[in-house]
């Protein structure tokens, strides 16, 4: 069942009719929405923006905005405008801040919007908070700093929460935000943050319950979710190979910080498999993708990738919660091919992920 619209490229365009039939429109923007169900156990959060900061219309409203990003400093804005492009090279502002700006009324407009998508989150009245940060478009062509900009769209991510936020029946014991993403380069269906608040204990346990239950299932789109790390994996490493001469993390560092961690990704995907890359030359890494066409795909995989602790301290997640604004909050990492797909598979999974950690 399609809830929402969503273009070629998985970025989310708006609701569909059958979605307000339980839900109706708190807060639409160009960058992002806001939906309440009728019953008010359960609400549905989705960018609209570009997550990239000199990805934007600034006539029209339309910032480039990461909501999983802690809101800058006026001066901490200031800067990160002037080294733009070239600090989407670096983690030091990508990994940080929410935004750039080249004035003060830029970022009094930019800061206001930051802060409209958080009050949506923070609150003292029990509902399970759905949120898709990075669903917006990315129009910006591409160069060499970002030579395939779509993919930083965290694609159908927000037709999935749309759909759990629609067959979420069950009474909000608790206000849980549960954010749900889709990285480019992604070798299982799964990957759970725990944001450094739900209990670790309890957390493995849950997912391997999950992966017991659905790991036959999950099979179905394996082939086509390795097939499709090796494509992004490879053309990301030949172009990196090209335009900096290694695909040593160490001599990255000195270059790029974010090429650096595309590589380090693509390493810790392939340890998963049991595959070690000892030199780092494409040969090695195309030796170690071929070996994984006859391993299966895990569902979950736990704090493996994407723990979400350093968003945690950007968000302040733990003051929030410190404040009663916040029960708990988890971060949910899925295969953009899974998502695309198999949104209903999906989203049974992510329920029943939210049934085991929060449900009374």
């Amino acid at each position: 069942m399609k809830l929402v619209y969503e273009d070629e490229h998985g970025a989310y365009r708006g609701v569909r009719t059958e979605f307000l039939k339980k839900f109706v429109l708190k807060e639409s923007n160009p960058n992002f929405e806001v939906y309440d169900a009728r019953d008010n156990n359960n609400r549905f959060i989705a960018a609209k923006c570009s997550r990239i900061p000199d990805d934007e219309d600034l006539a029209a409203g339309r910032y480039g905005i990461d909501f999983n990003r802690a809101k800058p400093t006026f001066q901490e804005a200031l800067r990160y405008k002037v080294v733009l492009p070239r600090a989407l090279e670096s983690l030091q502002w990508i990994s940080n801040m929410a935004f750039a700006a080249a004035t003060r009324q830029e970022y009094n407009r930019k800061s206001s919007v930051w802060e409209s998508f958080y009050s949506y989150i923070w609150g003292s009245e029990l509902k399970i908070i759905w949120v898709t940060p990075h669903s917006g478009d990315v129009t910006r062509p591409p160069d060499d700093l970002l030579p395939y900009p779509k993919t930083h769209i965290d694609s159908f991510t927000a037709g999935v929460a749309a759909l759990c936020a629609f067959n979420n029946n069950n009474k909000a014991a608790k206000r849980v935000m549960i954010a749900i993403h889709s990285p480019n380069l992604f070798l299982t269906t799964f990957d759970i943050g725990d944001f450094g608040i739900v209990n670790e204990k309890e957390l493995t346990i849950a997912a391997k319950k999950l992966e017991r239950k659905y790991h036959e299932r999950a099979q179905i789109l394996a082939d086509e979710l390795k097939q499709t790390f090796s494509f992004e994996a490879m053309r990301w490493l030949k172009y990196i190979y090209k335009t900096r001469g290694t695909l040593d993390p160490k001599r990255l560092n000195r270059v790029s910080t974010a090429d650096r961690r595309r590589v380090e990704q693509i390493v810790k995907e392939l340890k998963l498999y049991g595959q070690e890359i000892g030199e780092f030359k494409k040969e090695k890494f195309n030796k170690a993708i071929r070996n994984l066409k006859e391993t299966e795909v895990p569902v979950i995989t736990c704090n493996y990738l994407f723990p979400s602790r350093h968003v945690s301290r950007l968000l302040k997640v733990s003051e929030n919660i410190g404040q009663g604004l916040l029960h708990s909050a988890l971060n949910i990492e899925c295969s953009k091919v899974y998502l695309a797909r198999e949104p209903e598979l999906i989203s049974d999974i992510v329920l029943d992920i939210k049934k085991e950690l929060f449900d009374e």
